[in-house]
């Protein structure tokens, strides 16, 4: 996976005056009981535990990269990666004759871990590639935030950094889900997804979104639906989109279709999902 350059800003928008209903957070750090925040971050605390916003999961980034499987933290090469839960080591070494991906030599030395947990009867596993250094085993059971291994360039990487799957059902690259869908959220921080179809019930490829947080500083958060159907739904939202690290608050949401955008108005809560469901009209 290669290492974005830059980092788009949206364009600064005047606020429209909105009536602001009053916000309070949820008493307890819990997400709601359907969702599955079971995943810690693979980075140490102090070190980039924001996922990359550039390159995110379904994106392609702007059609000059292979639809992106994963997300990617990036760190400097040498940094602790952790388990992001426990689980078994079912993969520890490199893709040089196996392919866990594409083809062979994707990942360059990766791990990957079932999880002891299952969703829906099915397995999950965690897939840590472009590592420098594996320090497990295959077998090997491993505890949530116990140091696997550390970060590198391995693989097809421009750069050092981790990259991270979530697979589920088998230990496939056609079995991936959204890690943002999976990673638990920082305190006071919540994720936005949602599903943008066309009139016909298609899905909407590639199409920009903006977040505009309206009841607080201006802040802006970007990004498109899925570039293809290479990458999967969540079994539960059948989404085609996911931002994560929103801070909680009231939002706008702006799809830019050129000559006319269109808008949605939520509120982002801690630790849970906001939902929006939005038809296109061509």
């Amino acid at each position: 996976t290669a290492v974005p350059t830059e980092t788009a800003v949206p364009p600064t928008e005047t606020p429209t005056a909105t009536p602001i209903p009053t916000f309070t957070p949820p008493a307890l750090p819990l997400t709601s009981p359907n969702e599955h925040y079971w995943l810690r971050r693979p980075i140490p605390d102090g070190g980039t535990v924001w996922t990359d916003k550039v390159y995110s999961y379904g994106s392609t980034r702007g059609g000059t990269l292979r639809t992106h499987h994963g997300v990617e933290f990036y760190v400097p090469s040498g940094t602790e990666i952790l388990a992001a839960a426990s689980g078994t080591v079912v993969v520890a070494g490199d893709d040089l004759t196996v392919p866990y991906g594409p083809h062979t030599n994707f990942y360059g030395n990766l791990i990957v871990i079932e999880l002891d947990s299952r969703w829906n009867n099915q397995p999950v596993y965690t897939l840590y590639g472009h590592l420098s250094e594996v320090l497990v085993s295959e077998g090997q059971h491993v505890n949530a935030q116990e140091l696997i291994g550390l970060s590198g360039a391995s693989g097809v990487a421009d750069g050092a950094h981790l990259h991270f799957e979530v697979r589920l059902g088998q230990n496939s690259y056609e079995s991936t889900r959204n890690p943002l869908l999976w990673l638990y959220p920082f305190p006071d921080f919540g994720t936005v997804a949602g599903r943008v179809t066309w009139p016909d019930g298609s899905l909407a490829r590639e199409v920009p979104i903006t977040l505009r947080r309206i009841d607080g500083p201006s802040r802006y958060l970007a990004g498109t639906t899925y570039a293809d159907d290479t990458v999967n739904p969540d079994d539960l939202w059948q989404e085609n989109f996911a931002i994560d690290d929103v801070p909680a608050g009231y939002y706008e949401l702006v799809i830019d279709m050129g000559e006319k955008k269109i808008k949605q108005e939520l509120w982002v809560f801690p630790y849970q999902t906001a939902f929006v469901e939005i038809v296109l009209q061509p």
